[in-house]
């Protein structure tokens, strides 16, 4: 699993490119890249879990569906999260994923940007050959 930023795609946003041997590592690579976009994710400890099922017409909307709960979570119950632990569908259009984090404390996170959105932006996620491939630009 590995994910790296993609600079000078946008101004006010933030690109980066994931990938991974299976479906499920990609997921979490782009879960982790999100968090690493908001948060130093050494500074996040997994004090609380979060649940999340979540299923779409298709692996892409899948994705965007996703990381937009992850940024709900962060905006509507002030939590983020340093782990995931993903389990997708066979289909690969549903998703249930344990998250672990613990609410945003501003004097101990090294906070780094507040993510509003993601964009559908170049936003695509692609098998190729013996990997999986995303694309992802966040709008903050």
């Amino acid at each position: 699993m590995t994910y790296r930023f993609l600079a000078d795609v946008a101004i006010a946003d933030i690109a980066f490119e994931a990938q991974s041997p299976t479906l499920q590592g990609l997921f979490e690579s782009c879960a982790l890249a999100l968090t690493d976009i908001m948060v130093d994710p050494k500074s996040v400890r997994p004090t609380k879990s979060k649940e999340f099922e979540v299923a779409s017409e298709t692996t892409d909307t899948l994705l965007y569906d996703f990381l937009t709960e992850l940024i709900i979570s962060k905006d509507v119950d002030s939590l983020l999260f340093g782990s995931y632990e993903i389990s997708m569908g066979e289909d690969g259009r549903s998703l249930r994923a344990l998250a672990r984090g613990e609410p945003i404390d501003r004097d101990r996170h090294v906070l780094r940007n507040d993510v509003k959105a993601v964009t559908m932006h170049m936003f695509g996620v692609k098998h190729d050959g013996d990997r999986w491939l995303a694309t992802v630009v966040l709008d903050i």
